[in-house]
């Protein structure tokens, strides 16, 4: 049995990899390609963007993920009928929360992108690489929707495949729209919409084909409020996932830029495409022992379930050894891939580099542990883990640590919020159980069992 586990693990979970670090590849393309056109400045003022761009791709997650863990659940309990009934109401979110994000964003962006930081200097390439992606949000979110259901569908494989598919297209579509047209930024944004639309082509193909039961049908339009909160209320956890992603971006952002002007924001860039890479990479392996976990929660076999999460633990620990190394091992040559070939920026860029490195080393055993805790139904603590980062860990740290030491306290923030969010999962796992105990030690005293 645990060999078959073991296979069934990495069944899910190395095309979930794969397809989170071609996910995360996305935002990554679109630097290089920016940098590589328009030089630092071109790159701030695309970061000051990443906050806003990645709220939009937020809710996707809300929606795809919340769904996703609820079809796998009905799945392990074999209600057919929830199964259809969940998915439908998925579709209806994701296209609502299009038509609600589009709205209510356009006539704002300019305020909100100046209050993220956009100076006059970089205003005019911010908002219309913002308008753009905002435009299409309704391809991001449906095309989060199709990845996340189609791997929770049985088909892991498939779900990595069709990222692949959007990530060659936006490197074709980048090096056409930015270096032939001359379009800078504004065609990278062109190129991430144009690819996500053809990847949500082929995930509607697939709800068409025999490969699933799953269907768009005309439950679509007749929404059941009780699953709706269902689907939000499971995926909340994710959702703050992806805020604790803004977060770091927008306080990043300000104390680069604070502390370090256009050079610091530049060389934040560099960094935090690094860590978005391997933050996706440590998402991907949470995301795979996602649907084994709810569907062995919703079978009641919850020791393979617990068997699935130590797995899950054990990889993205040894993941973030290897992560800390290789950006130990190339930080001289990162920030010159996306454009800082030298001067103040790239020097910034190479420290924050080795000073933030030391991040991965927890940061997939707290994002394995947040979706393993929302497969099983524990949402508390699993909001616990992800919103305690965007609203306390790290403010706490980006906002104290640069009083003393600049810069440098800009780039240690991250791997020090890391230690304080796995001290709050320790307590989870070990000193939860022993108030338990605790308390069921203090109980039988008071009220012993008698014999007869």
């Amino acid at each position: 049995m645990m060999r078959n586990d073991q296979r069934l693990f990495w069944k899910y979970v190395a095309p979930s990899v794969f397809g989170a670090l071609i996910g995360g590849s996305f935002a990554i393309v679109d630097a290089i390609f920016i940098g590589l056109s328009g030089g630092k400045n071109a790159l701030a003022a695309a970061a000051v963007t990443w906050p806003v761009v990645m709220l939009l791709q937020a809710f996707g997650f809300l929606v795809g993920s919340g769904g996703a863990v609820l079809i796998s659940q009905s799945r392990g309990a074999n209600d057919a009928g929830r199964e259809s009934g969940i998915f439908s109401r998925t579709v209806f979110l994701a296209f609502a929360w299009s038509a609600v994000l589009t709205l209510l964003c356009f006539p704002i962006l300019r305020p909100v992108l100046a209050a993220l930081g956009a100076t006059e200097e970089l205003m005019p390439v911010s908002l219309r690489y913002a308008q753009i992606l905002t435009g299409g949000v309704v391809f991001s979110i449906f095309m989060s929707v199709c990845l996340e259901v189609i791997r929770n569908d049985g088909h892991p494989t498939l779900s990595m495949l069709l990222m692949v598919t959007g990530l060659l297209s936006n490197i074709v579509l980048d090096w056409v729209f930015v270096f032939l047209c001359g379009c800078g930024a504004v065609g990278a944004a062109i190129a991430t919409v144009v690819s996500q639309g053809g990847a949500c082509l082929l995930g509607a193909i697939y709800f068409c084909s025999p490969l699933t039961r799953l269907r768009f049908t005309g439950e679509i339009f007749r929404p059941a409020l009780r699953e709706i909160i269902d689907i939000t209320v499971t995926g909340l956890p994710i959702f703050g996932n992806m805020l604790s992603i803004i977060a770091m971006l927008y306080m990043h952002n300000a104390q680069s830029l604070r502390y370090g002007g256009i050079d610091g924001l530049a060389a934040y860039t560099v960094i935090s495409s690094l860590e978005a890479l391997g933050s996706m990479f440590m998402t991907g392996i949470a995301g795979g022992v996602q649907p084994l976990s709810a569907s062995m929660y919703g079978a009641g076999k919850y020791k393979r379930q617990n068997r699935f999460g130590n797995y899950g633990y054990l990889f993205a620990f040894i993941s973030g050894v290897l992560l800390m190394l290789f950006s130990f091992a190339m930080h001289k040559f990162i920030p010159g891939w996306m454009g800082l070939a030298d001067g103040e920026a790239r020097n910034l860029a190479m420290r924050g580099i080795l000073l933030s490195a030391p991040a991965f080393l927890l940061l997939g055993v707290i994002r394995v542990a947040a979706f393993y805790y929302q497969s099983t139904g524990a949402i508390a603590k699993s909001s616990f883990l992800i919103y305690g980062d965007s609203f306390a860990a790290l403010p706490l740290c980006i906002f104290t640590l640069p009083l003393w030491l600049g810069m440098d306290g800009v780039w240690l923030a991250m791997p020090v919020s890391r230690i304080l969010l796995m001290m709050l999962l320790l307590y989870f796992w070990f000193g939860m159980k022993r108030y338990r105990e605790k308390n069921e030690n203090r109980e039988k005293k008071i009220c012993p069992t008698t014999s007869h």
